[in-house]
């Protein structure tokens, strides 16, 4: 019965991560990088980094870090703006346009709310949760159930999201 239950989940999971795109909307609001604290990077100065190498510039990609979903591990006092797939795939969630940001290239996705931990994309919904990775703790895009880290792909104006097999990762 467990295995029936199991298989089922991995295909209303499947099906719904398949279906799940949703078209990009226009880029950030044009936010100045001046590279001092007043224009509320705090990643400042200079770009930020993503996982292939390439830089954005995080204040032109979120807007303001005031508009950003905060997550909060209540096992650890850890906090962050950031949220990694399993790629390890930055993406943030601007919680005044209801938009994911993917840092890679700046795309927006719209029709994302958040809830706590809870990630609501047009019906669907997937979690936060974290973890300690390379020494450090982060913050993962997971699955409902089971809790593993889910692998998002934009490509030709549409997000896919995959699911993985891989735990968040505790040490």
């Amino acid at each position: 019965m467990k295995n029936v239950c199991g298989l089922l989940c991995m295909s209303v999971v499947a099906m719904l991560a398949v279906g799940c795109e949703v078209p990009i909307v226009g880029g950030g609001d044009g936010g100045q990088n001046n590279g001092d604290a007043s224009d509320g990077n705090t990643n400042d100065p200079g770009p930020d980094a993503n996982s292939n190498g390439t830089t954005v510039d995080a204040d032109s990609v979120a807007g303001t870090d005031a508009s950003l979903a905060k997550f909060a591990d209540p096992d650890s006092g850890f906090e962050t703006t950031d949220v990694r797939d399993v790629d390890g795939e930055i993406m943030q969630f601007d919680t005044e346009t209801n938009e994911l940001v993917w840092q890679l290239d700046g795309s927006r996705i719209a029709n994302w709310q958040v809830q706590g931990t809870s990630l609501l994309p047009n019906g669907g919904e997937f979690r936060v949760r974290f973890g300690t990775q390379d020494g450090e703790r982060r913050a993962f895009f997971t699955e409902v159930s089971p809790p593993t880290i889910c692998n998002l792909v934009v490509t030709n104006g549409s997000l896919s999201i995959f699911p993985t097999n891989v735990q968040v990762p505790q040490g």
